[in-house]
This record gives C-alpha cells, structure tokens and sequence, in this order.
C-alpha cells in the first residue's frame, strides 16, 4: 500500500505534465520577429542620424529637413532590404 501512493502519484505527474506540455505546444506557434524589427529601426535611425550630421558637417546642405530627406533617400537606395514602417522612425 505504501508503494502504491508514491507510484500512482509519480503516474499521475507524468501523465499529466505530459498533457500539459502537448497542450502548449498546440498553442504556440510561429512568433513575429519583433526583436529583429527593433533592431532594423534602431540600425535605420542611427544610420540616417549619422548620415545628417555628416552633411550638415561637410556643408552640402543648409537645413537638417533637406539633410535628413537625402538621408532617408540614401537609406532606402542602399539598403532596401531593411524594411522600416512610418510610425517606428523617431525623425
């Protein structure tokens, strides 16, 4: 009799731990790749941040508008793979 508590209760852990787990895996499926999102805004950001003090720095232009919309042009002519929505641009 005291065997057999330990035992059913070990049966009844496995059999329900593994139900459980059947049951998560059902649930979780392909996660979008929010981590990688970030990281393309942020490398966007940067980048383009860069690109217009450079500009303002070398003179080639006036005002940081006209910098930064040659900047964005030039982001999106060399890397056009780096894909950036509207709302996630802090400029």
């Amino acid at each position: 009799m005291k065997s057999s508590v330990p035992a059913l209760l070990l049966a009844l852990a496995l059999t329900s731990g593994c139900s459980l787990l059947h049951f998560m895996s059902k649930k979780s499926g392909p996660k979008p790749l929010e981590p990688a999102a970030a990281v393309q805004v942020e490398f966007h950001d940067r980048w383009v941040d860069k690109r217009v003090h450079e500009s303002l720095a070398a003179g080639s232009v006036k005002t940081e508008d006209v910098a930064r919309a040659m900047a964005e042009a030039e982001f999106a002519k060399l890397y056009p793979f780096v894909k950036v929505p509207e709302k996630g641009k802090s400029h």
